[in-house]
């Protein structure tokens, strides 16, 4: 039988909160990033700005058997999209009806402050390039805009994963109405994935019931004082004599 509404297990209405900021409109692209560590940073940091679909673009085979902690799980929560080519990724996102705009230091890149309020468009797919030497030539070419982070110092270029998400604030601060851009349909998809994955084995027995119609969602997608796990691995968490493994339903 249905429950009332404020029987809901609060990680439910945890997730609806989430959801509710989820975007569609705006995607991730990393374009032959190198180093597994950064990869791990830019999908802990597309995931905790909202941006639900991350493309991966990996010309190069790399040892991937040196898994990262630095996501902290994100990867879990979001889409990741996978790609053998740059020229397979662009045609995805152009059929898929999204305007290019790559990060970018050569000439003719728009500086990202205030004074050059840039006009969002309607979907957008935001590309960071490679630690050493940025987006492809290709990439540059498919790029409807070329934009730059302002720098004051002597150090040339900011960590991949910081510039990342000091792009992602300016865009998001640009068009706050990218936040909660997306369709009841994929929101419906998310939700299924999501409660199956915060319920586990027997996930039917105490969540499906919710599916048909979500709890109301909280009005902070923060954790409670007593929930928030510190941001840390195992490993550190065991030298520290601290338990990570509290956890509120």
């Amino acid at each position: 039988m249905r429950r009332d509404e404020g029987e809901a297990p609060r990680r439910l209405r945890r997730a609806e909160a989430v959801l509710k900021r989820r975007t569609s409109r705006l995607v991730l692209v990393c374009e032959n990033c190198f180093d597994e560590h950064n990869i791990a940073a830019i999908l802990r940091t597309a995931e905790a700005f909202g941006v639900q679909h991350v493309y991966l673009i990996r010309e190069e085979k790399k040892d991937n058997s040196q898994e990262s902690a630095v996501s902290l799980g994100a990867e879990y929560w979001i889409n990741i999209h996978e790609f053998e080519n740059t020229a397979s990724c662009i045609e995805s996102l152009e059929n898929d009806g999204f305007d290019i705009w790559a990060t970018d230091l050569n000439p003719g890149a728009v500086e990202l402050c205030n004074q050059n309020a840039l006009k969002v468009p309607k979907k957008i797919a935001l590309v960071v390039g490679r630690e050493a030497d940025g987006i492809s030539k290709k990439m540059r070419n498919a790029a409807k805009k070329l934009v730059f982070i302002p720098m004051r110092g002597f150090t040339e270029s900011f960590n991949l994963s910081v510039a990342t998400g000091l792009v992602l604030q300016y865009i998001f601060s640009a068009d706050p109405s990218l936040i909660g851009g997306i369709s009841e349909y994929e929101k419906k998809q998310i939700r299924t994935d999501w409660y199956q994955k915060l319920g586990g084995p027997g996930w039917e027995t105490e969540y499906k019931e919710w599916l048909s119609k979500p709890p109301k969602p909280l009005e902070t997608v923060r954790p409670t004082l007593s929930s928030r796990k510190p941001r840390m691995t195992k490993k550190l968490a065991n030298r520290l004599n601290i338990n990570i493994n509290s956890d509120t339903k």
